[in-house]
């Protein structure tokens, strides 16, 4: 912040200020009868020069004090608070003279001191939502990306929860925004009604925001409610129907559903056999019922219910020359020429065929040649 230079008077004003006081003061006849203690004529003589000099020195420094308060500048940051732009008037005061006030000019834009900044909220999503399936989207997938439990994302759809393992490009699924169910208002419905179906309290329904229901307020027919942490069952079993005798279904597959490359464990367990040239597959015990999943996406090209060798078993065809075999299965939950999703159901463990236990015979395939499939598992 720069400040104006206070201005000088020139020596020779002093000098004529101090006499013209000097000899106007001396005429006062009650200052020439000035008497100091002491009453010597000295300071009768010397009195007058005393108060000539004071009233001289009060003359000078006076100006110059008004000089400096007038050349203080606005702290730069002045614009900023009051939001105005001030003419520049540099015109040094007179003695005597009061500022005037500051001049704004005519083309002034008022501005704040800040920018201001709104940052959006990020409010919880409340109300269910859609999404469009994709190329290689599975179930688990979507279940996985929207931080749900598989069994909302299939109970709030009734086409999964009429067949669960078929998904389709451009399908539509119905999202919600927390586990719980998706349901659609009945006759007779009451809130106390669908929370003892789903087991939940009233308030877990009437509480939650994106229901917008008071209680007492009758339910609408046909309206959806979002059950936050409503019991679900295990979907319904898809239903395949056994053929009475051995049987063996293949389909010639030209373009089959190419899978990633990267295969997943079809099923949890315990390593009861593991390859070998004798043994050209892995096997994983476990119990009887477990369900077995497609190791990645592709298209079945067999199903076959035999009672030795594999027993039920599946082959599924990931493209690229790359094909999976899931044996000694106690149910089989896919069609050939059906494609399914990597971590999608197939089946469930079992000791069909020939077999010492309940387990999984687990072969991998490439190129029509058996390969280690610890080679291809994570």
């Amino acid at each position: 912040m720069e400040t104006t230079p206070a201005i000088e008077p020139p020596e020779s004003i002093v000098v004529q200020r101090y006499f013209r006081l000097r000899d106007r003061i001396g005429t006062i006849a009650p200052l020439r009868r000035f008497r100091l203690p002491g009453g010597s004529g000295g300071w009768r003589r010397y009195g007058v020069h005393l108060a000539v000099m004071l009233v001289a020195l009060t003359a000078i420094f006076i100006p110059r004090f008004s000089l400096s308060v007038s050349s203080l500048a606005l702290p730069q940051n002045h614009q900023a608070l009051t939001g105005r732009e001030y003419l520049d008037d540099a015109r040094p005061l007179t003695r005597g003279e009061r500022p005037a006030a500051p001049l704004v000019s005519e083309d002034e834009v008022l501005r704040r001191a800040g920018v201001m900044h709104t940052t959006e909220a990020l409010y919880p999503e409340l109300q269910a939502r859609t999404y469009a399936v994709a190329d290689g989207d599975t179930l688990y997938g979507i279940a996985a990306r929207y931080d749900l439990d598989l069994k909302t994302v299939i109970w709030a759809n009734d086409a999964l929860v009429k067949s669960p393992d078929s998904l389709s490009i451009g399908q539509e699924l119905v999202i919600l925004p927390l586990d719980g169910a998706y349901y659609a208002v009945a006759e007779g419905d009451t809130i106390e009604s669908i929370a003892e179906k789903y087991k939940v309290s009233s308030d877990a329904i009437l509480n939650y925001g994106g229901n917008e229901i008071e209680d007492g307020t009758p339910l609408t027919v046909g309206m959806k409610l979002v059950i936050p942490g409503a019991d679900l069952p295990e979907p319904p079993p898809r239903v395949i129907a056994v053929p009475a005798q051995e049987r063996t279904y293949t389909a010639r597959v030209v373009d089959p559903q190419e899978g990633s490359g990267s295969l997943i464990w079809p099923v949890s367990g315990r390593i009861s056999q593991g390859y070998s040239g004798g043994h050209a597959a892995v096997d994983i015990a476990g119990d009887t019922g477990s369900p077995v999943v497609a190791a990645d996406d592709g298209t079945v090209v067999l199903v076959s219910w035999m009672t030795w060798s594999y027993g039920y078993h599946i082959i599924i065809d990931h493209g690229n020359g790359l094909e999976t075999l899931y044996g000694h299965l106690s149910e089989i939950d896919v069609e050939v020429g059906e494609n399914v999703s990597k971590g999608e159901v197939i089946g469930k463990r079992g000791s069909t065929g020939r077999s010492t236990g309940p387990h999984l015979h687990f072969e991998v395939r490439e190129g029509g040649v058996r390969r280690n499939p610890f080679n291809y598992l994570p």
